[in-house]
């Protein structure tokens, strides 16, 4: 009878997986674009596609970003022009004046949450379409060096992230830097001086958030990395358990399913509590500032220098920088 021959071994130091990927797969990762900026020009170029909804969502965000500045502004002469005369009567019309601006703002932001979910599927489903096609052509070295489980992820879980960025964190960032630097720019109209006391805390808070935001980034990449590994490997546990069994790698199988997962556990764990601590870390120094811009914003109001309905006002705008 013909000696039976044991399978390749591995080059990683774990034993090797028979199945559809092959002995001469290399090592999984994620490799990081060489032109990051040109990776995500090429990514948002796909929003060219659907141009006359992207100026629609556009046009949504500066409407409602412009509908919360105001309303805020609205602040000042409701309380000194209305409030504190008791002028009534005409304090229902600011009133009603007030509410038509807060009904475009909402109309507003309807109007960019609809439209962004059409333009992020239209996208998503192009790349996915390209990424498809683009594999079509990829020569066999290509898949001998990832497993399936990698190359599933990338149509899964990749586009996902993708997804989730233009559905929500891209639209957030642009209402977000709308917000800050309007509200900024009428803080500095209403009360330079208190706005001193208002930088120094949005310079700490900056700080911190790029200073965790940066290591959080960090893990989070390693993450999606080690998932891709831990899908392949999944992958070619159950396309090759035959095999496995045959040749009795059960063990070292289990092995490296149980080093890959505590390690994903490990880096999942630190991105998850990273990302996490930032936003109590900016809600507490909001809360400083507010409270500080209130001590320092009373004291001026009873010198003279200053007034309730601005101070109202910029108290406002204080909450929309935190």
């Amino acid at each position: 009878m013909a000696e039976r021959k044991a399978p390749p071994r591995s080059t990683t130091g774990h034993a090797p997986l028979p199945g559809p990927r092959g002995p001469g797969a290399g090592p999984i990762g994620y490799g990081r674009p060489e032109n990051l900026r040109h990776t995500a020009a090429r990514v948002l170029s796909y929003l060219g596609h659907s141009k006359l909804l992207v100026g629609v969502v556009l046009l949504s965000l500066l409407l409602s970003t412009a509908s919360m500045l105001a309303g805020s502004y609205f602040l000042k002469p409701l309380i000194n022009t209305y409030i504190l005369p008791g002028d009534f009567r005409g304090l229902a019309s600011a009133l009603a004046v007030l509410a038509g601006v807060y009904a475009v703002g909402i109309l507003a932001g309807y109007l960019q949450a609809r439209f962004t979910v059409k333009v992020s599927q239209r996208t998503v489903n192009r790349i996915r379409r390209d990424l498809f096609e683009k594999m079509q052509e990829l020569k066999l070295g290509y898949f001998d060096r990832h497993t399936h489980g990698e190359l599933m992820s990338r149509f899964t879980n990749d586009i996902d992230f993708i997804q989730l960025m233009l559905e929500q964190s891209l639209t957030q960032l642009v209402s977000s830097v709308l917000v800050l630097i309007g509200s900024i720019v009428m803080m500095i109209i209403l009360s330079p001086i208190l706005f001193i006391v208002t930088g120094i805390i949005i310079g700490l808070m900056a700080f911190l958030s790029t200073r965790i935001g940066g290591k959080s980034r960090s893990h989070f990449v390693q993450q999606q990395a080690l998932l891709g590994q831990l899908n392949g490997h999944i992958e070619e546990s159950i396309s090759g358990l035959r095999e496995i069994k045959v040749f009795t790698h059960e063990e070292a199988t289990a092995k490296t399913f149980h080093e890959l997962n505590q390690r994903f556990r490990s880096s999942s764990s630190r991105a998850s509590f990273l990302a996490g601590v930032i936003m109590p870390i900016m809600v507490n120094l909001n809360n400083m500032s507010y409270a500080a811009v209130a001590v320092f914003g009373g004291i001026l109001t009873l010198l003279g220098s200053f007034d309730i309905g601005s101070l109202a006002a910029y108290l406002q705008y204080s909450r929309h920088v935190g």
